[in-house]
């Protein structure tokens, strides 16, 4: 019978300490997240870099520059980076990038943005 005494007292202290170990993971990562939201950061192109590189170098996928790459569009902005460009990046709380501004030949800027299923499209 000493066995049968035994097995109902275990569970006990378990699930009484349960509940707060459980409380204190679940609201942590909301106040992480609240604050970041989509967020630009701005990168300039050092000489002799290809865009792929500064990713690389800021641990962003170089996948996302190849997606871009395929739309690219008229003047090649992604492939022609000159030293000193400006480069912005948004990224989402995930640290997703979501999108990227670059400077184009004629002044104006070219934006690129991510879509839904993951490719990306030349917005500007």
């Amino acid at each position: 019978t000493d066995p049968d005494q035994v097995a109902p007292v275990a569970p006990e202290p378990i699930q009484e300490g349960q509940p707060e170990e459980q409380n204190q993971p679940q609201t942590q990562p909301f106040q992480q997240d609240s604050g970041i939201g989509q967020q630009w950061r701005s990168y300039r192109v050092e000489s002799g870099k290809t865009l792929a590189q500064l990713f690389r170098d800021h641990g962003l996928p170089p996948t996302d520059v190849y997606a871009m790459a395929q739309v690219e569009g008229a003047g090649k902005p992604l492939s022609n980076l000159k030293n000193g460009q400006m480069i912005k990046i948004r990224q989402n709380a995930s640290g997703v990038v979501t999108g990227l501004t670059i400077d184009g030949d004629n002044g104006q800027q070219v934006l690129f943005t991510r879509q839904p299923d993951g490719s990306f499209i030349r917005a500007q």
